[in-house]
C-alpha cells in the first residue's frame, strides 16, 4: 500500500526546512479555511452499494479456478459498476461505478487486503477530481486530496487521528510539496513551520529575502540541505602543496637543481 508521506517522514535529502521564517505568504491556507478545517471531519470511508447478488449480473473467471474473479453489474445493456478481485484470493480488492455515459465516475480499492475499502477517487467526466484516502490503516479517512485538470493541486491531512486537519500540501510545482502544518492544535497553519520541495529550487516569493538575513544556527539531521547564503559559508581548504619530485631541489630563485 502506498503510503501518504508525512513532515516527519519526508526525505531529508530532497525537503528544506524553514522553521526560522514567518510564513505570512499567499500559499499559506486562509484563516477562515483554516478555521473550516479544524472542524471534526466525517472520517468514515463509505462504500457505494453495487448489487453483485443480481440475477443479471455477469461472473466471470479469469484464473479458470472455479471461482469469480470479476462480476458486472448492469442496468439493461449498460455497466453500472463492476468489482474484481485482483490477486484471486477471494476478496474484492477494486469496485468501478460507470456514469450513464459509460465513463467512470467512482473507483474504490482495497490496497491491505483486509476487505476493507482504503481509497475513493472521485471522477467527473471520466477526469480524477477527487480522492479520500485511509493511509494509516485504520479503516478511516485520514487524507483528503483535490485535483485540477486531472493532476494532484492540493491535499489536506489528519496526521494523529483526531478527525481535525493539521497538515496542507500544496503543488506550486507538480510532485514537489509546499507543507504547512498546524503544530500547536489551534486547527491552522503555525507560521515557521512549513516545509517546501528543494529539488526545483522553489521558494514562496515572499521568502525569496531570507538568504539575505542572518541565518539561525541549527544542528543538521542526515543530509539535510541548508539555505545559508554562499558568501556565508566556510571558506574551503587550500589544497595541500604538490611536493618536489625525488631528487630535484628549488634554489630561492625558483630554479631546480
Amino acid at each position: 500500500m502506498r503510503v501518504f508521506p508525512s513532515i516527519r517522514g519526508a526525505s531529508l535529502a530532497g525537503i528544506a526546512l524553514v522553521g526560522w521564517l514567518q510564513c505570512g505568504c499567499s500559499s499559506t491556507p486562509s484563516a477562515k479555511g483554516a478555521q473550516a478545517a479544524a472542524t471534526p471531519r466525517e472520517t468514515r470511508m463509505q462504500h457505494e452499494e453495487c448489487s453483485l447478488d443480481s440475477s443479471s449480473a455477469e461472473r466471470l473467471d479469469a484464473n479458470g479456478d472455479g471461482k469469480t474473479d470479476v462480476t458486472i453489474v448492469r442496468d439493461g445493456a449498460r455497466e453500472v459498476c463492476r468489482a474484481v478481485d485482483l490477486n484471486f484470493d477471494g476478496i474484492i480488492d477494486s469496485w468501478t461505478y460507470l456514469d450513464p455515459s459509460g465513463q467512470v465516475r467512482r473507483r474504490e480499492n482495497d490496497y491491505d487486503r483486509d476487505g476493507n475499502i482504503d481509497e475513493v477517487s472521485t471522477f467527473s467526466a471520466g477526469t480524477i477530481t477527487e480522492k479520500q484516502r485511509a493511509t494509516m490503516l485504520a479503516n478511516r479517512v485520514d487524507t483528503w486530496e483535490f485535483y485540477k485538470a486531472g493532476k494532484l493541486a492540493r491535499s489536506e491531512r489528519d496526521s494523529n487521528g483526531d478527525q481535525i486537519v493539521d497538515q496542507w500540501w500544496e503543488y506550486p510545482t507538480e510532485g514537489c510539496p509546499v507543507i504547512h502544518a498546524d503544530v500547536n492544535s489551534d486547527g491552522q497553519p503555525d507560521p515557521g513551520v512549513s516545509v517546501y520541495c528543494k529539488e526545483t529550487g522553489y521558494v514562496p516569493p515572499e521568502r525569496q529575502d531570507f538568504r539575505k538575513t542572518e541565518a539561525p544556527n541549527f544542528q543538521q539531521s542526515g543530509s539535510l540541505p541548508t539555505e545559508l547564503d554562499s558568501k556565508e559559508a566556510p571558506a574551503a581548504a587550500p589544497p595541500p602543496a604538490t611536493p618536489a619530485p625525488v631528487g630535484k631541489t628549488e634554489d630561492s630563485k625558483g630554479g631546480a637543481k
